[in-house]
């Protein structure tokens, strides 16, 4: 008889947990903010554009993909785009990165949201047919995984003051071999930078690529 009558109290307990349960989930679906917002890479800058100060952002560029194609910055306008650095005769991390971000590209397949740009650090050797060879050898899908090459002192640039991917180094300043991956916004803006030789590192920034892709459509 007693556990009879402790019954009714159990059976109340479990209601108000589900219902507790019910209203966060409502109250989280009609929440705005993601569980958890990604950083701002930068300190706020003067944006000529906008003449206004804004966080940092990727500088324009110009380059060609594997496809012979012109790509700019503003082929990833309103997408969210990883950026890298390679190049296609390297034998140590090159090799381990591309494999680790041809993974990552495999969760985002077909998602026109997504995209991936691979710059080659010897664009004197890696040529278009080249570039088209190794990104085969990834098994990279057209016009979401693109290789590019252009203006070594662009790419440059681009690697060490817009992507925060390499720093100067004095001893090797005209080369650079860095394993750093870029997380980009719609904006322009670097929300996460990852080792891409490391897998968990690469799992973290697939997970971040979904917090951002929940974040930009809010």
């Amino acid at each position: 008889m007693a556990s009879n009558s402790k019954s009714p109290i159990l059976n109340i307990i479990l209601a108000v947990a589900a219902i507790g349960v019910l209203a966060f989930a409502f109250m989280r679906s009609k929440s705005k903010e993601p569980f958890r917002l990604l950083p701002i890479y930068g300190a706020k800058e003067y944006n000529a554009t906008t003449k206004d100060t804004d966080y940092h952002t990727i500088m324009p560029f110009k380059m060609t993909d594997q496809m012979g194609q012109t790509l700019t910055l503003d082929s990833f306008k309103n997408k969210v785009f990883v950026a890298n650095f390679f190049f296609a005769t390297c034998p140590g991390i090159c090799k381990k990165m591309n494999y680790e971000l041809e993974e990552a590209t495999h969760e985002f397949k077909g998602n026109s949201k997504v995209k991936f740009i691979s710059y080659t650090v010897d664009p004197i050797h890696d040529s278009v047919p080249v570039l088209l060879q190794y990104a085969q050898l990834h098994n990279a899908v057209p016009y979401q995984w693109y290789f590019v090459t252009g203006n070594k002192k662009e790419i440059y640039e681009l690697a060490r003051k817009s992507y925060y991917a390499a720093v100067d180094d004095s001893a090797n300043v005209n080369f650079i071999h860095t394993d750093n991956m870029a997380l980009v916004d719609t904006h322009g803006r670097i929300r996460g930078v990852y080792k891409g030789t490391d897998s968990a590192e690469v799992a973290k920034m697939v997970v971040d690529i979904k917090l951002l892709l929940q974040e930009e459509s809010e």
